[in-house]
């Protein structure tokens, strides 16, 4: 059998493996039929144009359609009203905050430091973008389950085991410095803004970055196996 032809199916296996073998993908065709094949079709784009054989446009433009899913299948997070738990959050930070002012000759002026940090929309805006920013840059919330940092009120569900997580560490080390993935990288991290303004309530979660965890994964298990193959045939 030809090498480059065993190669190719090997490469492909793997990929076919790391795509399927998720929970997360069979969660989304159970939900709708049109993300899941959105979510196949972007993921093989992508792990092809890491490989430097894809074309960016037809990613970019599937992209779309699954960036669209996303957000109308979203609950937004209000980035300014506060419910109750959150007034009652509020209250009590405001109590911990101790006074601040300047003072000038027998009198002072005092600061709202809490009032600023606490009540102005701006600063709450700001937060809450923060926090959704950072859940979705959480590992835990696709390969542990959101373990131990669990959310109320969402339901936390295993995406990828635990064993990939690897494989994806490895992969988006060596794949963030090549020329060929900048385009890749960079609607990357506009879908991460994306998610870090309308949150990732969603019964899917942030599905959205489905396609580019799998394509990162895959690299990360080629080159594991390619490393570890020409480990075990040195000659001795």
């Amino acid at each position: 059998m030809d090498f480059k032809f065993k190669y190719l199916l090997s490469s492909y296996l793997l990929f076919c493996l790391i795509l399927f073998g998720n929970y997360w993908i069979w969660r989304a065709l159970s939900y709708s039929l049109p993300i899941f094949i959105l979510l196949v079709a972007c993921s093989l784009l992508g792990y092809r144009i890491i490989k430097g054989k894809g074309r960016l446009l037809a990613f970019l433009l599937l992209l779309m359609f699954l960036v669209f899913s996303q957000w109308s299948s979203t609950s937004p997070t209000s980035l300014t009203v506060f419910s109750n738990d959150d007034i009652r959050l509020k209250d009590q930070r405001l109590k911990e905050y101790p006074p601040v002012y300047i003072k000038i000759g027998p009198g002072a002026i005092w600061i709202p430091v809490a009032h600023w940090f606490e009540e102005r929309k701006e600063a709450v805006a700001a937060s809450r973008v923060a926090t959704n920013f950072s859940e979705v840059l959480d590992p835990n919330l696709y390969f542990f389950a959101n373990h131990p940092r669990e959310r109320v009120g969402v339901s936390e569900f295993g995406k990828f085991p635990y064993v990939f997580f690897p494989f994806f560490v490895v992969g988006i080390l060596e794949a963030v410095g090549l020329r060929k993935t900048k385009g890749f990288f960079l609607s990357l991290i506009l879908a991460i803004l994306l998610l870090s303004l309308i949150g990732n309530k969603n019964e899917l979660g942030p599905f959205v970055l489905f396609p580019y965890i799998v394509s990162i994964t895959v690299f990360g298990a080629e080159l594991l196996t390619q490393k570890t193959k020409s480990l075990f045939s040195r000659p001795k």
